[in-house]
C-alpha cells in the first residue's frame, strides 16, 4: 500500500531522505517520488528530460500505513512537510495498482514506444502504456505525450506520459 506525504515543491529529494531516516528499519518502507521521462525538442533536437509527475508529493510503499502515519505524526513539526493534519494520506488499492503498473521500483516512469498504423491507429509496443491503451484519452504526437485519466489521491487527474514514435521502415525506405 502506498502512503502519500505532501511536501514543499522542489523539496521531494530532501523529504525522501528525511522520511527514510525517520522510519524504523523494521517498517521496511520504501520512500520515493515519481519521475516521468519524456521527449522534448530543443534547438531542433529531441532530448529525453525527467520531470516530477506529482510535484510536492513523496510516496511511501509500506504494508503498515497506520504505523508510518504514527511515526510521521511523532515528529516535532517537520520542516519539510506541510500542515499539521492532512499531510499524510493513503492511496486506494486501485490507485496503488495503477501507479505500480506505470512506474518501476525507484518511482521512474519510462517512455512508451508507439507505432502509428496506416489507418492512423496507435499501437503501444513497450513501456508503461503497454496494455493500458483503454486509459489513454488523447495522444499529442507533436509534443510526444499521451494523456491518461486516472483517479489519484481522491481526484480525477490527467497524467501526461512520454511516448517515442517508432519509425515506419516502409515510409523511410520510400523517402530515400
Amino acid at each position: 500500500m502506498w502512503c502519500v506525504v505532501h511536501v514543499k515543491d522542489g523539496g521531494e529529494g530532501q523529504a525522501e531522505d528525511f522520511v527514510a531516516g525517520l522510519l524504523p528499519e523494521e517498517l521496511n518502507a520504501r520512500c520515493f517520488h515519481l519521475i516521468r521521462s519524456r521527449r522534448k525538442k530543443y534547438e531542433g533536437q529531441w532530448r529525453t528530460v525527467q520531470e516530477e509527475l506529482f510535484p510536492g508529493y513523496v510516496f511511501i510503499d509500506t504494508d503498515q500505513p497506520e504505523r508510518v502515519y504514527k511515526e510521521l505524526k511523532r515528529t516535532s513539526k517537520p520542516k519539510l512537510l506541510f500542515s499539521d493534519d492532512g499531510y499524510v494520506s493513503t492511496l486506494e488499492e486501485h490507485e496503488t495498482e495503477l501507479m505500480e503498473k506505470l512506474s518501476d521500483r525507484r518511482g521512474r516512469i519510462g517512455i512508451s514506444r508507439v507505432r502509428i498504423g496506416a489507418d492512423g491507429k496507435i499501437s503501444y509496443l513497450s513501456g508503461p502504456l503497454l496494455g493500458m491503451g483503454n486509459r489513454v484519452r488523447r495522444v499529442n504526437l507533436h509534443k510526444r505525450i499521451a494523456e491518461i485519466e486516472a483517479e489519484i489521491m481522491g481526484r480525477k487527474r490527467l497524467l501526461y506520459l512520454g511516448i517515442e514514435i517508432e519509425a515506419d521502415e516502409r515510409r523511410n525506405a520510400c523517402e530515400t
